[in-house]
């Protein structure tokens, strides 16, 4: 821990099995926090592993020096949601930077996004643009989640790198379908927004968090926004890419659909959830592999 006793944020890292990604972002937080050492900027970092076996964590126990990270290690893999929450309950910092482990951010931006918060009191996110590590754009923003907005989002994907689909789309989709999500690959959220809605639903074990929280946050009343200037990097699907390929295609696939049918079920009307359920079972009938078709079919009912 650098700065005051207390902390002005507290990051919060969780890891599975992301191998050299993880030092490398660790040592991108060093050089942050060595510029963070005076007034009211302190900085401390929580690793919450969860159950890696590919000895990533050595990372961790190699930083001795100042600012040291604080390992939390579980026996079993809890999910990210789940293991973000138990890391807010251990640290103290007003503010939660989510950071993936094959993500960082610069001193710089990170100041950005905390003054956005300390500019706005019902600002309960500041999000970085996103980019991936050659510096291009990466998709950060979402529209909220159901059968409108998962269509309007396939259609962005296919022009992730243009500049409008991530300052002027969003703003012209906003006042149309509502705030909206940013992803939980580097964001910063108020600890007492996080707080107020009960951190993260424990019940996604992987995906969909993020677009619950985001929704939720919203429904109490707080604001979210990207912050101008404030940049973060992101190598995405560092984890689910150590996959072997037919595990990820299975585990990844059902992970993903469970996580879906679970957000639907929570958030939209009966008839969305009917036909998504029919959409996802035309797909899953599709499946050539026995066993994968089986468990895929197996989350509808």
């Amino acid at each position: 821990m650098s700065g005051r006793d207390v902390p002005a944020v507290s990051v919060l890292i969780v890891n599975h099995n992301a191998g050299l990604h993880l030092g490398h972002c660790l040592e991108r937080l060093r050089s942050v926090a060595d510029e963070w050492r005076t007034g009211s900027a302190g900085l401390e970092i929580v690793v919450v592993d969860n159950a890696s076996t590919d000895g990533s964590l050595e990372a961790v126990r190699e930083l001795e020096e100042e600012p040291a990270v604080r390992l939390i290690a579980s026996a079993r893999n809890p999910g990210f949601g789940a293991a973000c929450n138990l890391a807010t309950r251990e640290t103290t910092g007003r503010y939660l930077l989510l950071l993936n482990p094959d993500a960082w951010i610069d001193a710089t931006s990170l100041r950005r996004l905390v003054e956005a918060l300390e500019a706005d009191p019902r600002l309960g996110v500041a999000a970085p643009g996103l980019h991936y590590p050659d510096g291009s754009l990466q998709l950060g923003w979402a529209p909220p989640v159901g059968v409108v907005g998962e269509g309007i989002q396939r259609s962005r994907n296919r022009f992730a790198g243009r500049a409008w689909n991530h300052v002027l789309l969003p703003r012209l989709l906003r006042p149309l379908l509502g705030q909206g999500w940013f992803s939980a690959a580097c964001l910063l959220v108020r600890r007492s927004a996080f707080e107020e809605v009960g951190g993260f639903d424990e019940g996604f074990f992987l995906y969909f968090e993020d677009a619950d929280l985001g929704l939720r946050l919203a429904r109490a009343g707080w604001r979210q926004r990207q912050v101008e200037g404030a940049r973060a990097w992101h190598s995405r699907g560092v984890t689910t890419g150590r996959l072997g390929k037919r595990l990820l295609s299975l585990d990844v696939e059902r992970y993903y659909r469970a996580s879906q049918l679970r957000y639907y079920g929570l958030h939209r009307p009966r008839w969305e959830c009917s036909y998504l359920r029919r959409r996802l079972r035309r797909k899953f009938v599709g499946v050539a592999d026995e066993e994968q078709r089986t468990a895929l079919l197996r989350l509808l009912g």
